[in-house]
């Protein structure tokens, strides 16, 4: 799965990423908090800010211990909650370890480490697009493209 995108959700006006399957027209929406679709955004934006914000704190740490994201899941969806783990390889060890999907998703994005979704996951809560959905997504990565953090911050 690719990082689609970030939108902010107009009925709840909430941040919801969307995680495209690239080998099917099948869209994983999860809504997500402020604070990371923040995080994400400025990642892909390729935004860096001058003190280390938890996601970079996070990967630094990683890094330092000579660990390795290997790729992140999302593993399971429960009661409307999307669940993830973070796969990683450390001194020969390979560790899953229990995530929210927006922190794993901030740091696969930080990591270029890759994005999966479980069959069933998929199964449960992607959306196909059909054909002639095209235009839309075009006006949907516009959108994207002309999106900013500061756009997510509350209050806004």
């Amino acid at each position: 799965m690719e990082v689609h995108g970030v939108n902010l959700d107009m009925l709840t006006n909430q941040p919801v990423i969307i995680l495209k399957d690239l080998k099917s027209n099948r869209y994983l929406p999860i809504w997500i908090g402020q604070f990371e679709a923040t995080a994400i955004l400025m990642e892909v934006q390729g935004i860096h800010p001058s003190r280390p914000l938890t996601h970079d704190l996070l990967k630094t740490i990683i890094d330092t211990l000579s660990a390795q994201i290997t790729r992140i899941v999302i593993n399971d969806l429960k009661e409307g909650t999307f669940y993830a783990q973070i796969h990683m390889s450390a001194n020969s060890n390979q560790l899953q370890i229990d995530a929210r999907p927006s922190d794993a998703i901030a740091l696969a994005v930080r990591s270029n480490a890759p994005i999966f979704a479980d069959e069933g996951v998929l199964d449960q809560a992607a959306i196909t697009s059909e054909d002639g959905e095209e235009e839309e997504v075009a006006r949907f990565r516009e959108f994207l493209e002309n999106v900013k953090p500061e756009d997510f911050k509350e209050g806004s």
